[in-house]
Order: structure tokens, then sequence, then C-alpha cells
């Protein structure tokens, strides 16, 4: 129950965040991250880590809506964007995938009326969550391996990264039906 109401207030909150449009309340938002950071005793520098994982995702997000609207939309989208993936960052402190995974399940119980089983969009859930470090670890070992060939990781390049991570990906995946269809899951 707990863990229910600590993945809702995320989603209400990474919701919020967006509906936010006065500089002084992103202010008071990132107060309020800089307090959980502290609360759940997350490091300054692996704040900053991740930060720097996500940094050029935000910026290409930020020159949209630079490109789209104005700077001042720009430098919102890119504040919300940071405070989000700050809170997240607290939040998977707070709670493992598996404790993700029951709440999800339990958020979909109503599903059931449907005939969609809560059990399997946990197990998506969880799945999903347990498969981004070896997407990450995939594609570094890409890209170290065209470091050695001495290919610069560029735009132009973009066919020799593509080609053998959807290769990974899609034979992880293939690993994984195939180990819930043996222990008769689907």
């Amino acid at each position: 129950m707990k863990n229910m109401l600590k993945v809702f207030l995320l989603a209400v909150y990474a919701v919020g965040v967006f509906f936010v449009s006065n500089i002084w309340a992103i202010g008071a938002l990132a107060v309020f991250n800089i307090c959980m950071m502290i609360f759940v005793r997350l490091p300054p520098k692996s704040a900053l880590l991740y930060m720097r994982d996500v940094l050029p995702f935000i910026i290409l997000a930020g020159l949209i809506n630079l490109i789209a609207a104005s700077w001042q939309e720009a430098l919102l989208i890119v504040a919300r964007l940071v405070l989000v993936c700050n809170i997240t960052q607290s939040f998977r402190r707070v709670v493992n995938s598996m404790q993700l995974a029951n709440a999800v399940e339990t958020f979909c119980l109503p599903l059931k009326i449907f005939r969609i089983e809560p059990r399997d969009a946990g197990l998506m859930v969880c799945i999903c969550v347990a498969f981004i470090p070896v997407l990450q670890r995939e594609f570094e070992q890409i890209k170290c391996g065209l470091q050695a060939k001495g290919m610069p990781i560029k735009p132009r390049n973009i066919k020799y990264i593509l080609k053998p991570f959807l290769y990974g990906i899609f034979k992880r995946t293939d690993e994984i039906s195939n180990a819930l269809r043996a222990k008769a899951y689907c």
C-alpha cells in the first residue's frame, strides 16, 4: 500500500510539474527536489552524473521548443524535465523494480473488467525496468567497439550503432519471450 502511494505521488508530481508555468513555483519545486534528495540520501555526485546522461535529450527538447515556440517556453520545458528526471532518480532510491511492478499491478486491478490481467502489466513494467541497464551496457559495448576500430560516434555513423543495437534488443526480447513460454506464462 505504501509503494502504491509513492508511485501515485510520483505520477501526480510528474504530471503536475508540466502544468506549472510560474517561475517561482518552479523554484519551489526545485527546493522540494533538493529536500527529497537529502531525505533519501541521494549523493549530489550521483545526481549530477545521472543528469549528465539525460542532458542531451533535455537539451534536444529545449531546442525543439525554442524553434517551435519561444526561448521562455524552451527554458520552462528544460526546467520541468530536469525536475522530473531528478525526482525520478530520488524515487528510484526508495522503490525497487519489484515494488514498482506490484504497485502497477494494483493500479491495474480495475482493468480486469476488460479482461486485461493486472499481473501482465506488472510483469511488463518489471521487465522494462530490468531491461534499461542491459540496454545501457549494450550501447556502451557498441560505442567502445566502434572507438576501438577508430570510428567516431557521429550522426553519419548511426547505422553502425543502430544495427547491432537493434539486433541485440530483438535477440534479448526473443530470449525473454521464449523463457516466458517455457514457463507456460503466456
